[in-house]
């Protein structure tokens, strides 16, 4: 008799105690009428929103890459790259004193002659603006921008400018090149 008591239950072999079932009826009951201790309707069956599972967290176990460390333009070890950032301050002085020296210099490849008065007393540092520009911009493209990188980039500015006539002593070919036989012999004079 409980065999075929259980068979129209469902449970297919598994029986529920009267207990059981009596007091899984009597809490039916309560969450249909909305008693205490109830979270209100009673829903069997698939949801009603067609996105249930994305609100949902899933058991989707995600692995994490280590992402390899890209170093960047201009990072990297400032016993390196201060000294290039000293060489790059010493060419840029370099190359704006010949800057000023053909530009604004008799005996140079243009000899320019400015006619505005208020620009003639700039033309004694124009080798400072040229060189510090060029340095500056070569400092940005390079990443010669930290503290000790800019030191030394101030530091060959000055080296060429203190020791100008130096270097034309000791590389008096490579100054006549760039500048003129004359430039070397007033130097040297």
């Amino acid at each position: 008799m409980e065999f075929l008591h259980d068979l129209k239950l469902g449970t297919c072999g598994m029986a529920i105690s009267d207990t059981q079932r009596k007091g899984f009826e009597d809490r039916l009951s309560r969450i249909k009428k909305g008693g205490a201790n109830t979270m209100g309707e009673v829903q069997i069956g698939p949801r009603d929103e067609v996105d249930a599972r994305k609100s949902k967290p899933t058991n989707t176990v995600r692995l994490k890459r280590k992402k390899a460390k890209r170093v960047n333009l201009g990072e990297g070890s400032n016993l390196v790259l201060a000294p290039i950032a000293a060489a790059v301050g010493g060419l840029s002085m370099f190359v704006g004193q010949a800057a000023e020296y053909h530009l604004f210099q008799p005996g140079g490849l243009f000899n320019i002659t400015i006619p505005v008065e208020a620009v003639a007393p700039a033309i004694p540092y124009a080798h400072f603006i040229i060189a510090i520009a060029l340095a500056l911009a070569l400092s940005w493209a390079f990443g010669l921008t930290n503290l000790i990188r800019r030191m030394a980039l101030i530091a060959g500015l000055a080296a060429v400018t203190v020791w100008q006539t130096e270097l034309v002593e000791r590389y008096p070919a490579v100054y006549s090149g760039v500048f003129s036989e004359a430039f070397v012999a007033e130097k040297l004079g």
